[in-house]
C-alpha cells in the first residue's frame, strides 16, 4: 500500500494530498505592506498575502475554484483538488486564502486583529481525520447525517 502524501506549501493553487491511496477507487506568517489575506494551511501554518498575490491565486483559481463564508466578514477561498470525499462528508486538505469583505463587497485590507480572528476562525473548525496510522487535518466543507 502507497503512503499517504500530503503537500502543503501554503499556496492554494497546488496544496493537497498528492497521493491518496483509496480503496477501489478508480511559514509562518510575516509583515507585508498592503494585506489583503492570509493563506492558512490545514497544517496550522500561515503566511499574510499583499494584492498583487491574493490576485495570482485568485486568477490561478479562476476554474477550479470554490468559496465560503468562514465568518460574516471573511470568506475563504481554495482548490477544488484540494477536496476529498469521505464516507459522509467532504473535507479540505490543503490551504486556504482568506480575504476580509466589507459591507460594501470589496476586498479590505486586514490588520493583526483579523489574521488572528481569520485563524482562530479556521483552526477551531479542524477536525483530525485517520488514514491507516495515518493522522491529518481537515476542514470539513459539508455535514450530511448518516442515513
Amino acid at each position: 500500500m502507497k503512503d499517504l502524501d500530503i503537500r502543503i506549501n501554503l499556496d492554494p493553487v497546488n496544496d493537497k494530498i498528492v497521493n491518496f491511496p483509496v480503496r477501489n477507487n478508480p511559514a509562518d506568517g510575516k509583515n507585508v505592506k498592503n494585506q489583503k489575506g492570509i493563506v492558512i494551511g490545514t497544517d496550522g501554518k500561515y503566511r499574510t498575502v499583499d494584492e498583487d498575490e491574493a490576485e495570482r491565486i485568485m486568477t490561478a483559481l479562476e476554474y477550479t475554484g470554490f468559496a465560503k463564508s468562514l465568518s460574516e466578514d471573511y470568506v475563504m477561498v481554495f482548490s477544488s483538488e484540494s477536496i476529498i470525499n469521505a464516507e459522509f462528508s467532504r473535507y479540505l486538505v490543503g490551504s486556504v486564502l482568506v480575504m476580509k469583505i466589507g459591507r460594501d463587497a470589496k476586498l479590505k485590507d486586514i490588520t493583526d486583529f483579523d489574521v488572528d480572528m481569520m485563524r482562530t476562525f479556521f483552526a477551531t473548525d479542524l477536525v483530525t481525520l485517520t488514514y491507516g496510522k495515518e493522522k491529518f487535518d481537515a476542514y470539513p466543507l459539508e455535514y450530511e447525517d448518516a442515513a
